[in-house]
């Protein structure tokens, strides 16, 4: 816990780019609390499978009889909510910290918890990429430098798990590399925290 809040890096792997009306749909989800490093990791079964991009499941090495398994969605909502439960702390003491995560997987994650009528139960966002890229602007990186999340561990050297392109495998990594942003003197972390309340009417 820092700054009177407990983290949880969390990663999702999803059929495709359009999170709007469920086009494409998170398949994959891995999170992990920073307080005992408890992983929590579901593998979703896609709704809409036959609208998977073939990139998508290439990118992750997956085929349409892949993302037909696994569990409900309402299944992983509840499996979710069960273990944030544990920490006994309500939304504006919890940080959702993932790499991309603002613009890309809280999209997906809001789009999902509204199919059933509930607020995604974070307010607090820290982007890992935005602190790698701030941290490589600081070190004098140049325009060449990528901040992928491959590439930002490699900047910050942090053991990386094998898995990529997995929500398990690149939530620890996200996790190893969110450690060391933390610890760097160069990054200021606090104002990369944005507060982003769940907004069903959000048009984005």
């Amino acid at each position: 816990m820092a700054n009177g809040l407990i983290y949880y890096c969390m990663d999702t792997e999803t059929t495709g780019l359009s999170y709007k009306n469920n086009f494409h749909e998170i398949v994959q989800l891995s999170a992990i609390r920073s307080t005992d490093r408890a992983q929590l990791t579901r593998i979703v079964r896609a709704n809409n499978w036959e609208q998977a991009s073939f990139d998508a499941l290439k990118l992750t090495g997956k085929t349409i009889e892949d993302i037909k398994k696994g569990i409900h969605q309402s299944e992983l909502i509840k499996d979710v909510e069960e273990f944030l439960a544990e920490d006994k702390l309500n939304t504006e003491h919890r940080c959702l910290v993932g790499h991309n995560i603002i613009n890309f997987d809280r999209k997906f994650l809001w789009q999902l918890w509204e199919t059933y009528n509930k607020t995604f139960p974070f307010s607090l966002y820290l982007d890992t990429m935005a602190m790698s890229r701030a941290l490589g602007k600081k070190l004098g990186c140049g325009k060449e430098q990528r901040y992928n999340l491959t590439a930002s561990c490699e900047l910050l050297g942090t053991r990386k798990y094998a898995g990529a392109h997995s929500a398990k495998g690149d939530t620890r990594n996200t996790y190893m590399l969110w450690e060391k942003l933390m610890a760097h003197p160069d990054v200021n972390y606090l104002e990369h925290i944005k507060r982003i309340p769940h907004n069903a009417n959000e048009d984005d």
